[in-house]
């Protein structure tokens, strides 16, 4: 059986009789540990083992105390002292603050101000019609955005209708051999703008064209804005 040394134990012992005196506890200074075996307080096993020294089983006193609710102090001249741990008053947890109730009648937010990927929709078929003129169509991949009350188009969405040329940083829309706008292709977003880049396509203001948009039935329907 391996062997243990006793002043090679960390902490201090005490015996499970609990009636060792001081000059039994002196002639024991020396002797050799025959056994050591772990030890648990209501399934709890503690990190220090209880050892066996001449057939009387002793336990660690500083692991025994805290596991059990004791303070543990050593003087030289006193001896080992456990004293009961005073318990510390709980803290009321604080009442947590009411969540607000929302409001049955709550609608969706708008889209932000200013960002017009909120008020994008993708739209695969656009019906255009003007007074006195026959109503066209279209079907492709277009887009709608509709962000700080105004609603603006794909260039894509309307050259299927309007004659477009290219004059860097300008882009001419005819309708019938009749100029009807410039717009710049360089423009980024701002409230009111007649055109802008967006994701790497041109959109353009409907009051541009003199045009508004519905969507009914996942067509884009563009009539004239009178």
């Amino acid at each position: 059986m391996k062997k243990y040394i006793l002043g090679g134990i960390t902490g201090f012992l005490v015996a499970t009789t609990l009636s060792a005196h001081a000059e039994e506890m002196t002639s024991m200074i020396g002797k050799t540990i025959q056994g050591a075996f772990p030890f648990q307080i209501e399934g709890k096993t503690l990190g220090t083992p209880a050892i066996v020294v001449d057939g009387t089983s002793y336990l660690p006193v500083r692991a025994f105390g805290e596991a059990t609710g004791y303070e543990v102090s050593f003087n030289a001249d006193l001896g080992v002292s456990l004293k009961k741990k005073e318990e510390q008053p709980s803290l009321p947890s604080p009442s947590p603050s009411p969540s607000p109730t929302p409001s049955p009648s709550a609608t969706p937010e708008p889209p932000a101000v200013g960002d017009p990927s909120r008020g994008y929709q993708a739209i695969k078929s656009v019906s255009f019609s003007l007074k006195d003129e026959k109503t066209k169509k279209s079907t492709g991949d277009f887009g709608l955005i509709q962000v700080d009350g105004a609603q603006y188009v794909s260039l894509s969405t309307v050259s299927s209708f309007y004659t477009v040329s290219w004059n860097e940083p300008l882009v001419q829309l005819s309708l019938n051999g009749q100029l009807v706008t410039l717009i710049t292709t360089n423009n980024q977003y701002s409230k009111g703008t007649g055109a802008f880049t967006f994701d790497g396509t041109i959109y353009v203001n409907l009051t541009m064209l003199n045009l508004k948009g519905a969507v009914k039935e996942g067509m884009l329907v563009l009539t004239e804005d009178l």
